[in-house]
Formats: structure tokens, sequence, C-alpha cells
């Protein structure tokens, strides 16, 4: 695995009070000042950096199980175990983090403290381009080029079949076309990249003589991806985050597209051989900080990120549950957040039903994900997924529809 340079994996845990509700209560209560504390997680603190914190204005410090000594005092040490916590207003960790920025070996913490604290990038423009998750929510459909995926009705090998389903979605309202020509559902075989050039560039030439749609290639393999480019593509979704093919990271700088990291465990062969996590959110976290790390060193812009915390990718039921429960926690990383949940096994888990019974399951666990942060939704089943977010926008933002709230 990939080092990167912060070891402190800082990420955003809660707020006392989300901007939704201050700003509706803003509106009533004017004269009050309405409290927004946050509280940060950091890991492997030192009782020298600690100590340095402790000098600095802006937030409190505070051990998770005492001082880095083992004694019990609630000190700002960091615990035993190195984890601690930083508590404070925005502007109380921001004036923190310029102080860190001034000490020696602090810088990275720094910029990770910021990241929490200001929020995630909601737009991402390029060649004409543009994704605003201020605006909306999108919906992405996949279409796979494949005769093996876990979901057989997805199975659409042969240009004509996938170009009949592609104008289907498109049809339906669908915001973007996730394309790829390589099942990664557990236990399946690489593709040769040759190979799935030819089962994707025909597609998408073909979607690109009738529809500007936007497109998404599904693949971690720099050929692949560059042929898809070239042939109409606008964006690289890649399952590998960048620690696969080290060419792909170039291209994606020297092209300025956005790419989607997501995280995976292994590789779809072994993935699901006995995961195992001790903190689920923290590890995956950790791991996508790398990719973002790889990202920033192959001159791909910061703005052009989107994260996946990877569904089903090397993870057990609990911790795919606890992924949706906890998505918003993913904003530390600071980029929109695309999930991609749909018909997944542990969605059949839960209910005790086979991937052609999940479509409630899964409209449900999306719903969760949208409430919790995500910015795009990648289905397999897109005309109920656009349904399902203009119903949350219009429960959540009624205004936009002509609506008001009593």
């Amino acid at each position: 695995m990939h080092e990167i340079p912060s070891k402190y994996n800082a990420r955003l845990l809660s707020r006392t009070m989300d901007a939704g509700l201050q700003a509706a209560l803003g509106q009533r209560f004017r004269p009050f000042e309405l409290p927004d504390r946050c509280i940060l997680k950091l890991e492997q603190l030192d009782s020298a950096a600690a100590a340095l914190i402790e000098k600095l204005p802006g937030a409190l410090l505070r051990s998770s199980v005492g001082t880095a000594d083992g004694s019990a005092k609630g000190s700002a040490a960091g615990g035993s175990n190195g984890e601690a916590f930083l508590i404070g207003s925005p502007a109380d960790l921001l004036e923190l983090a310029a102080g860190l920025r001034r000490q020696p070996g602090l810088a990275a913490l720094a910029e990770e403290v910021e990241t929490c604290v200001q929020p995630p990038n909601r737009m991402i423009s390029w060649a004409g381009r543009t994704l605003d998750f201020n605006r909306k929510t999108y919906v992405m459909g996949i279409l796979n080029c494949t005769t093996d995926s876990f979901y057989p009705d997805s199975r659409l090998a042969g240009q004509e079949i996938a170009l009949e389903r592609a104008q289907e979605m498109i049809e339906q309202g669908v915001d973007i076309l996730d394309i790829g020509g390589e099942s990664t559902r557990p236990d399946s075989e690489s593709v040769a990249a040759e190979e799935q050039i030819r089962r994707v560039v025909p597609v998408i030439e073909g979607i690109r003589r009738s529809s500007g749609i936007m497109i998404s290639i599904d693949t971690g393999k720099r050929t692949v991806a560059a042929a898809a480019l070239d042939a109409g593509a606008d964006l690289v979704n890649d399952i590998t985050a960048l620690r696969g093919d080290q060419g792909l990271p170039p291209l994606l700088a020297e092209r300025q597209v956005p790419v989607v990291l997501m995280h995976i465990r292994g590789t779809p062969k072994n993935m699901q051989q006995k995961p195992m996590y001790r903190d689920t959110i923290g590890e995956i976290i950790r791991e996508l900080r790398c990719s973002i790390h790889l990202a920033d060193e192959a001159g791909i812009r910061r703005d052009m990120l989107i994260v996946d915390p990877g569904i089903g990718f090397g993870k057990r039921v609990e911790d795919n549950l606890r992924i949706v429960r906890q998505l918003r926690l993913f904003e530390s990383l600071g980029a929109p957040i695309l999930i991609g949940l749909s018909r997944k096994s542990f969605i059949g888990a839960v209910i005790d039903a086979p991937v052609d019974k999940r479509l409630i399951g899964t409209v449900t666990a999306n719903t969760i994900a949208v409430l919790h942060g995500a910015g795009i939704v990648r289905v397999h089943d897109p005309a109920e997924a656009l349904e399902m977010v203009r119903m949350i926008a219009a429960v959540t933002q009624g205004a936009e529809f002509g609506l008001a709230f009593e």
C-alpha cells in the first residue's frame, strides 16, 4: 500500500448543528448566536505534537483514552493508541490550522484540518461540462458491455443491445452513463485492455452520434481510458483509485477530466476472501487519502476528484451498512461522493432477496445515502432512482419546486 505524508487521518465526526437546520432556525431566531461546534478525530497523535497543539490558539484537544503515558487525565495529549479529538467552531479550527502550518512537521495535519472544516467541493467544471452538486443529485446509469455481470439484466453483450439500453436510459432522464467492458463482481477474472476497448468504444461512438449525454468509462487501465475519452467519454470511474495502472494518473492529468476514486481492497478476484476492518470508515478514508496523494503527485487537480467508498468491494455486510449510515464522514476528503450500492449482496443479506428482487432495498439505501451526502448514485434502474432524487429534493428543498413549508 502506498504511504501518505500525513499519518493523522483527520476526519470530521459531527457538527452540533448542520447548515440546513441553522439556516432554517436563523430565519426565525436571528437575535441568537447559533452554535456550530465541530468534532474532528485524529489518529497516531504523539505527545510532542499534542503539546504543540495545546500551546496554539483555537480548538480544544481531548484524548479518547487518556494521556500518552497511559494515565487517564482527560488531557489534551494523545491517547495510548494515538487517538484524539479536536473540538471547536470552524473558525477555531481554521485558526488552529494556521498555527499548525508554522510548526515543523505539522503542515500536513493543518491541511487535513482545513479540508475537514471547509465545505467539500460542490462543483466540477471541465471542457464545457459541469457537475453542480449544489443544484442536484446526479443519477448514473450502469451500462455493462459484458456477459458476466452479477445482475443478469445488466449484461449487455453486443453493440446493438447496449445502444438500445443506453437510449432507454437517456429517455428516462439519466444524467450520466457509466460504460464498462469488464465485470468487477466478486471472483471475476480480469479482461484484457484490448477486449475492453473492443466492447466499449463502438458503444460510446454510437451514443455520441445521437446524444450529448455525459459518459463515464468504468476502467482502471490507461489504454482503455484513453480510447474511451477519444471516442467521446467525459470522465473516468476507476475502481483501483489510481493504484492499478501507473500510466492512468498522468493521462488524467493531461486530459484534465474528472476521475472517481473508488476504494477497494485486493482485486475483484480476491476482495471478498475474508475482508476485515478494525475501523471501517477510518481505514477507508486513510486509503482514499493515499489515492488523493497519488492524484496530487500526478498533477490531477483536486477539483477533478470524486470519491467512492466502494460498497461491496472488499467489505462485509456490516461494513457496507456502516458506510451508508456514516457516509457524510467521507466529506472530510473534500470531494463529492459517489455511492454504488445498486442491487448488491448486502441488500440481499438484509432483506433475504435474490438480485432481481432488490429494487426496493436499493432505493431505500440510496435514499439514506443521498440524505447523508451522496452527490451521485450509480444504479441499474435509473427511472426509479430519478423519482427518488426528485422526491428527496422536493422534501428537503421545497421552495425550488414551487412548494412552501408551513
